[in-house]
């Protein structure tokens, strides 16, 4: 491969391009790892992995090739890539999630009609159990870790 010619562009330009380049290259990790097997499976959330052998194969070929031409696209139009930073996504998404879970409970689930006997009495505690449960992950990533709660002896 020869030298890549550089070319000149605005920041905003260089900005926008780089975030979008980035959004791309964040979606090839994910094919990635699917192309390399990955499969999740947890109490709600389940990842089926249908893809053939022949399939992950041409996938990470494609995937390869992508790569190379975002490699001369950063050289060519100096773009600067994006690092996620594991504890401030669990934080982000612990924020973002938060304001969900906040939306299970008895007085914001009016909104889809009257719930059923004994549902927010059921719900609203595990509700709030999960949300003081995020809070503490949020904790943990941010190095403010509260001491887990103790229960009391039952009587």
């Amino acid at each position: 491969m020869g030298k890549v010619r550089s070319v000149e562009l605005g920041e905003n330009h260089r900005r926008g391009i780089s975030t979008t380049l980035t959004f791309l290259d964040e979606a090839l990790c994910e094919f990635e790892q699917w192309a390399k097997g990955r499969e999740v499976s947890s109490v709600l959330y389940e990842e089926r992995n249908t893809l053939s052998l022949n399939q992950r194969r041409k996938l990470l070929a494609e995937i390869a090739e992508m790569r190379d031409l975002l490699r001369e696209l950063r050289d060519a139009l100096e773009l600067e890539g994006a690092t996620q930073h594991a504890a401030l996504t669990v934080w982000g998404r612990c924020s973002s999630l938060r304001e969900h879970l906040v939306e299970l409970t008895g007085s914001h689930l009016r909104r889809y009609g009257e719930p059923t006997p004994g549902l927010t009495d059921y719900l609203d505690p595990k509700v709030e159990e999960l949300l003081r449960r995020l809070d503490r992950v949020s904790s943990l990533v941010s190095g403010n870790t509260p001491e887990p709660p103790t229960n009391p002896p039952p009587t």
